[in-house]
């Protein structure tokens, strides 16, 4: 059987020279069975955008040819004209997800609720499959209640937005997920971004064979910043998010997108997306900017000056580039099927700012680590770095999800305690029981080796009896006999 057919089998799409979960197909399918009331609640947790993307073809050589020209120790496509890396502007732009609010944390010591026991999980292996994600969206029909958003949602992790390698979601999102109401506060484009960028570096200097995170993503930065094999837009007017404006890609060999990568020049990259006036008024682009201005982030609005006359090198440092340092810290799948604990997109070198500066800023910065780790920390991959930075708010809302979480656990301690305090009083009754019984059965042992004595001895007395019955009725024919011998002498 050829590798091909194999993955086929498997579930696992082959894309070019790697292969992905990644299925935006069937995530459009599964909307296009959604009712209205349906949509409505899932757009009040943040993701209503993502349901308006249509079905879309992803590039092979495209993408494959993209992902070569990564540098994952710039954390930037290289490109003959210069350097340009993704954005929270660009999550937010493309797919219309939120790039501030509470980190997506998926932590070792994530208490396990009851609720994760529903989707079939188990302590020793919090995974859910995207299969019976599938029954279960079947099986809840038209309902619209949290049951269903939930489930949605994670499907919708284990397909579009965060597909691994075994077609599994790590059921800790469950635990973000617990309040429906408040799964609009978490910054789901960040998420996104970072998981982008692991993979990304996974490929490039692992050179893994398969490829997780939002390909779609990929694809249509490559379209918005990249003048090269670009479709056609579906309308004249932007729609809001700009995944929506494109239609599929025409197929090209992979030869042909390597030339015209090769031949790049400066007046084919799109260096910083523009906004749109509707753009500008959207809830999260404000947001996006609002933050940056609270950053201020050193530099944030230059960038290297384009010479045409002769080759210059760009890095892009925008504002909205810089911002890259928000990172999350993710659960996903490596290609050896061992749980990673964090990673970030950018590292903080020494002449853009410290780590004393960067919490000295009106926003609050947690690091997943130690401070030693972080200052005697050489530059390092984009897949080492784990610092989270949060609105000004976030630093209360932590606490209180600490305290939260505190107090579940508390709850949860307090549960195990009763369950365990019940157990042993059934054990105590079931002993004291075997002990009642203990004594019964000796008591009926006694009755029956008493009554096997008493067999006995009437065996002994019915012998006797026996015995003797038989002697007399011996003796009793013998006289008879002599009488008769006596009269017939006579």
């Amino acid at each position: 059987m050829r590798k091909n057919s194999m993955l086929q089998k498997s579930g696992v799409k082959s894309v070019g020279n790697f292969s992905t979960r990644f299925s935006l197909p069937s995530f459009v399918k599964r909307v296009m069975k959604l009712t209205d009331s349906q949509k409505v609640a899932i757009s009040r947790t943040g993701f209503g955008n993502l349901l308006l993307i249509p079905t879309q073809t992803l590039s092979k050589n495209l993408l494959d040819e993209l992902m070569q020209r990564w540098d994952y120790e710039k954390r930037a496509f290289v490109f003959p004209p210069g350097e340009i890396t993704i954005s929270l502007l660009d999550i937010a732009l493309i797919l219309g997800l939120r790039g501030t609010g509470n980190p997506v944390i998926l932590r070792e010591d994530t208490p396990f609720l009851d609720l994760e026991r529903e989707y079939g999980v188990g302590l020793w292996n919090r995974k859910i499959t995207v299969a019976s994600l599938e029954k279960r969206l079947d099986s809840l029909g038209d309902s619209n209640n949290d049951d269903f958003v939930r489930s949605f949602l994670l499907y919708m992790f284990g397909t579009f937005l965060f597909p691994n390698t075994n077609g599994k979601i790590d059921s800790r999102y469950v635990y973000l997920l617990r309040d429906i109401d408040q799964v609009n506060n978490f910054a789901w484009g960040t998420a996104v971004l970072a998981d982008v960028f692991h993979w990304l570096y996974k490929r490039k200097k692992e050179k893994v064979q398969y490829v997780g995170g939002c390909l779609i993503f990929l694809q249509i930065w490559c379209f918005e910043h990249i003048d090269i094999a670009g479709p056609r837009l579906m309308n004249c007017r932007f729609k809001f998010p700009r995944v929506c404006n494109w239609q599929s890609t025409k197929s090209h060999h992979r030869g042909w997108f390597t030339t015209k990568f090769k031949e790049l020049e400066t007046n084919q990259i799109i260096w910083s997306l523009e906004l749109t006036c509707d753009e500008s008024n959207t809830d999260i682009i404000k947001e996006l900017i609002e933050t940056e201005k609270r950053l201020t982030w050193p530099d944030m609005n230059q960038r290297s000056s384009v010479d045409t006359s002769s080759h210059i090198d760009h890095t892009v440092t925008h504002g909205f580039q810089s911002m890259v340092h928000l990172t999350v810290d993710l659960q996903t799948e490596s290609e050896s099927e061992s749980n990673r604990v964090a990673y970030g997109m950018q590292n903080l070198s020494s002449d853009e700012f410290s780590l004393r500066e960067t919490v000295s800023r009106s926003s609050v910065c947690h690091y997943l680590g130690t401070e030693k780790e972080l200052t005697g920390r050489p530059e390092t991959s984009g897949a080492d770095v784990a610092i989270v930075i949060s609105s000004d708010d976030d630093w209360e809302d932590d606490l209180k999800m600490k305290s939260l979480t505190l107090e579940e656990q508390i709850v949860q301690l307090n549960n195990k305690i009763g369950e365990l305090t019940r157990e042993n009083k059934i054990l105590k009754t079931q002993l004291s029981s075997s002990l009642k019984f203990e004594e019964q059965n000796k008591k009926l042992n006694d009755e029956v080796e008493n009554l096997r004595q008493k067999n006995q001895e009437l065996n002994l007395s019915t012998n006797c009896l026996v015995s003797r019955l038989g002697k007399i009725v011996f003796d009793g024919t013998t006289n008879t006999l002599e009488d008769e011998s006596i009269e017939n002498n006579l």
